[in-house]
């Protein structure tokens, strides 16, 4: 990690200390708190919809959210550690198998709605164990820190996106990340589909 990471790395310890922001991921229905600053005052705008895309990393990390107000697809861009952005509530999670969900633009009614992801009872062993598992991409073999880094960059942060990758998707990441095969030869989706159901990869 050269300084200019370190750097970012700690400034962004300090504003998430300062305000919590839940995990989320593209599909996921959230509220966005914003502050809004109007001559000598400030109020706080609630903004809600479908976050469709996680983009850079770091400090420069930024999500865009869409709703349909009046009719009409209106999206925002909110920077995730701009000190406008008070909090992030996840409303419901969506089942999506893309990191970018840019296809919804053309989509109205209940072709553009998104599925639930379904949850484990509350207290049951499978419900205690799912938030951390499934939110560790480094589980997988031949993703260390600065790979899942570069992922998170491109929308994916979690492995249920990955365990949902088909073969268009596993050479799209391919190419974007300059990976040469890595995915299918390290059999990602492989790893995160054991991963998820608690049971041990087998290497191809």
């Amino acid at each position: 990690m050269n300084l200019i990471q370190e750097l970012e790395r700690e400034q962004a310890e300090k504003i998430t200390k300062k305000r919590k922001l839940a995990d989320f991921a593209p599909g996921d229905t959230v509220v966005v708190s914003v502050r809004i600053t109007e001559g000598e005052r400030s109020r706080v705008q609630a903004y809600e919809g479908v976050v469709i895309a996680r983009n850079g990393a770091g400090l420069n990390e930024n999500f865009t959210v869409r709703k349909i107000s009046y009719g009409e697809g209106v999206e925002r861009v909110f920077p995730l550690y701009s000190p406008m952005v008070e909090a992030v509530k996840v409303l419901r999670r969506g089942k999506v198998r893309r990191a970018k969900l840019y296809y919804l633009r053309g989509l109205t009614g209940k072709a553009a709605r998104i599925s639930e992801k379904k949850r484990a009872a509350p207290g049951s062993a499978s419900a205690e164990a799912e938030p951390a598992v499934a939110e560790d991409i480094t589980a997988i073999a031949g993703i260390d820190a600065a790979l899942a880094d570069r992922l998170a960059g491109e929308g994916v942060s979690n492995l249920n996106q990955i365990a949902g990758w088909n073969d268009d998707d596993v050479a799209d990441y391919d190419a974007k990340l300059g990976l040469e095969g890595r995915i299918g030869k390290e059999d990602w989706v492989g790893q995160a589909k054991d991963l998820i159901a608690g049971k041990p990869h087998r290497a191809a």
